[in-house]
């Protein structure tokens, strides 16, 4: 019995390793291989894209009433989206940026200074109007109207639209700045037109 187990043991330590049990090996550092961690790379990380939050510019033909009624329109559409963070849309002419704003960039945007201000929306409004109206009030009343008229149908849609009751205050704030300017407008227009006549 000790000599069958001594062979035995000989056996099982001076037997050289089969070719099969090679390839199994070889075939089982390949499997894991695949799955190793691959060694990180020096790579220099992207930074993430940024929403773009200029003011939309008028189109190259602003100089008619129509256009000032669509910029209007447009900017307080803008100004509801930021208002709301991101998450309102009007109409299928309302084009969602490619970078939705964060929350910081929505508050940025329609803040003091932001290109979708109270400040900025209405002095780009007034810009459009002055530029139409050359001098003439009763261009500058035809402007009011007509603004007037898209901003009751732009509070009706966004009212459909979000069930509230209305327009978010930004857009009344700046609805009523861009009335006070045209007001100014037209009587500094009537002023000088008056005093144009007297000195004629």
């Amino acid at each position: 019995m000790d000599i069958s187990i001594s062979k035995l043991h000989e056996r099982t330590t001076s037997a050289s390793v089969s070719p099969l049990r090679v390839a199994t090996d070889e075939n089982f550092r390949d499997i894991i291989g695949e799955f190793a961690v691959p060694e990180t790379e020096n790579t220099i990380p992207q930074a993430a894209p940024t929403a773009s939050l200029s003011l939309v510019q008028p189109a190259e033909n602003k100089d008619t009433v129509e256009s000032i009624q669509g910029q209007t329109r447009d900017n307080l559409s803008w100004q509801a989206y930021y208002n709301s963070g991101g998450h309102f849309k009007l109409g299928e002419t309302f084009r969602v940026p490619e970078v939705l704003p964060s929350y910081e960039d929505a508050v940025r945007a329609i803040g003091p200074g932001g290109p979708y201000s109270v400040e900025a929306v209405t002095g780009c409004i007034l810009s459009m109007a002055a530029q139409v109206a050359q001098g003439n009030p009763d261009k500058i009343a035809e402007i009011r109207q007509e603004i007037a008229k898209a901003v009751a149908i732009f509070r009706r849609d966004y009212q459909a639209a979000t069930k509230e009751k209305d327009l978010p205050q930004i857009c009344l704030d700046t609805y009523d700045a861009i009335m006070s300017g045209l007001d100014k407008l037209q009587a500094e227009y009537t002023e000088n037109n008056a005093g144009t006549k007297l000195s004629a």
